[in-house]
């Protein structure tokens, strides 16, 4: 594919990723998020264009008159034309507003070298002052492309780049503001990215609440749209308590299956390291669909619980002891019958570990238990009392071995 060979600036002129960057849709969603999971070693160039776009989103450029708009660009065009040794191409995304347009070709007129080249002193400026971010971090990523380290013992007002203040902070929860975008005002999204050992909530802009589970993230808009469906895009897991509307489906998007409520409680489960996503419905009623398939997709209704899950492409519907589901968001392990490798991914996200498990005939074996403050030694031992086994601990990894009994 094409994009494993380009460079930053390939990345800032391709109007595909202009569009996930500036005005994204779940397609584009899926394929660059995708895409950047299977290409690692190309995170930090497209981090660094990300924030170059995002750079140039100039707020005085927003209330520029048509007639005048009409006239700059132009004015952009005859001079891209007249510009015989120029190699650049002006790649503009079908459907971008007026100032969409211009940010963009700002950034191929003549302002691209000095823009570049301020911004990148900016971003090493940035990386000086800023502390260091590590796996460990809870982290709010913003709509200009900062990322914020969240500590959950502080109470705090986070602002943007600019100074303007995006979301209020009062420990382990963020509170945004209660507001209705205009159809017109472009949507701002924000990322919160959870690590292993650490669960963060966050209460929306229409007053719906969301507890994010260890090793997930969710993208969300900072105000929801007026007369416009609420998307949310999860990936890891999380439960939701959604306010309801009626004008407004809130929609839970993730790679595989999408989960549309109006005012609910439920839980999905999405991880990229597990071969199944599913919704456990608390209470009120929510549909579920195949991913990008949203177009005359087939959705399936549940009743509180019920449990959907995808797998293998199709969709199965269950009755679930809903506590076991939602027991995380409590603090709480609780296991019913779990399979061994099962347990084992749960634990390595609630502890921040590596469990490097050895004795393959161990990943069958069912347990069932519930734990609150155990410890994972504890833990291990509670299981050890069912199965015999023995284990190493070499700093956060954990080596499961045989036992010489």
């Amino acid at each position: 594919m094409k994009y494993t060979d380009y460079t930053e600036e390939d990345f800032i002129i391709d109007e595909y990723f202009q569009k996930w960057i500036l005005n994204p849709d779940e397609m584009t969603l899926n394929f660059w998020e995708n895409w950047v999971s299977e290409h690692p070693e190309k995170k930090e160039i497209i981090e660094s264009a990300a924030n170059f776009i995002r750079l140039t989103q100039f707020n005085d450029l927003e209330e520029l008159p048509e007639k005048s708009f009409d006239v700059m660009w132009q004015n952009i065009v005859q001079e891209r034309n007249s510009s015989e040794n120029s190699n650049s191409k002006l790649h503009i995304v079908s459907g971008f507003r007026k100032n969409h347009l211009l940010k963009v070709a700002a950034v191929f007129i003549g302002i691209i070298g000095t823009a570049y080249g301020v911004y990148q002193y900016a971003s090493m400026q940035q990386q000086e002052e800023l502390p260091s971010i590590t796996d460990s971090n809870i982290i709010l990523r913003l709509e200009d492309g900062t990322e914020q380290i969240i500590d959950e013992t502080s109470s705090e007002i986070i602002t943007n780049a600019k100074g303007k203040k995006v979301v209020s902070q009062e420990q382990n929860m963020l509170i945004y503001e209660e507001e209705v975008a205009t159809a017109q005002k472009l949507i701002k999204y924000n990322e919160l990215i959870i690590p292993y050992g650490k669960k963060f909530e966050l209460k929306l802009s229409d007053g719906s609440r969301v507890v994010l589970n260890s090793g997930s993230k969710l993208r969300y808009p900072v105000a929801f749209v007026s007369g416009r469906p609420r998307n949310v895009y999860l990936d890891g897991e999380a439960y939701f308590t959604v306010e309801k509307d009626e004008t407004r489906p809130f929609t839970v998007i993730t790679d595989q299956m999408n989960t549309r409520v109006y005012g609910t409680k439920f839980n999905v489960s999405s991880y990229k390291d597990e071969n199944n996503t599913s919704t456990v419905l608390i209470e009120g009623s929510v549909g579920v669909y195949k991913a990008n398939n949203d177009e005359g997709a087939k959705t399936i209704n549940i009743v509180p619980g019920d449990r959907a899950t995808l797998e293998n492409g199709t969709i199965a519907v269950d009755q679930v002891d809903v506590k076991k589901y939602i027991a995380w968001a409590e603090g709480q392990l609780f296991f019913v019958d779990d399979e061994f490798e099962v347990i084992i991914k749960e634990l390595e996200r609630h502890f921040d570990i590596v469990i490097d498990n050895q004795v393959e005939q161990l990943n069958k074996k069912r347990y069932t238990g519930t734990f609150t403050k155990e410890s994972i030694d504890q833990i291990l031992k509670v299981f050890q009392e069912h199965t015999p086994f023995g284990y190493q601990v070499n700093e956060n990894t954990i080596t499961i071995i045989e036992t010489n009994d």
